[in-house]
């Protein structure tokens, strides 16, 4: 399965993107590859990427990739900055197409 859209940030400042899924899963931040781990694993596992600067207010598209090979499917998607402790980016900082 493939979601894209945008992200847009609430502080200037460098982010760290964080997925857990169960199988593989691929991140990009404006248009930058952050997270590649493309492979079946029998557990949920999670993964981060490099950090990547981000403007407050600004719209930055984001995609992420996913697959499930066997048993439920699992995928979430997280952020952290200096500013705000790790989450679920939240529906209000993502848009559609």
């Amino acid at each position: 399965i493939r979601w894209s859209g945008f992200v847009k940030p609430q502080y200037t400042q460098s982010y760290r993107f964080y997925t857990q899924a169960n199988d593989g899963v691929k991140l990009w931040v404006n248009g930058v590859l952050l997270i590649n781990r493309w492979s079946n694993t029998s557990s949920t596992k999670e993964n981060s990427g490099n950090n990547i600067a981000l403007t407050a207010g600004q719209k930055y598209s984001i995609k992420m990739e996913f697959y499930d090979n066997t048993s439920t499917a699992v995928a979430k998607l997280f952020w952290s900055s200096s500013s705000q402790a790790k989450q679920i980016i939240p529906t209000a900082r993502l848009y559609s197409q």
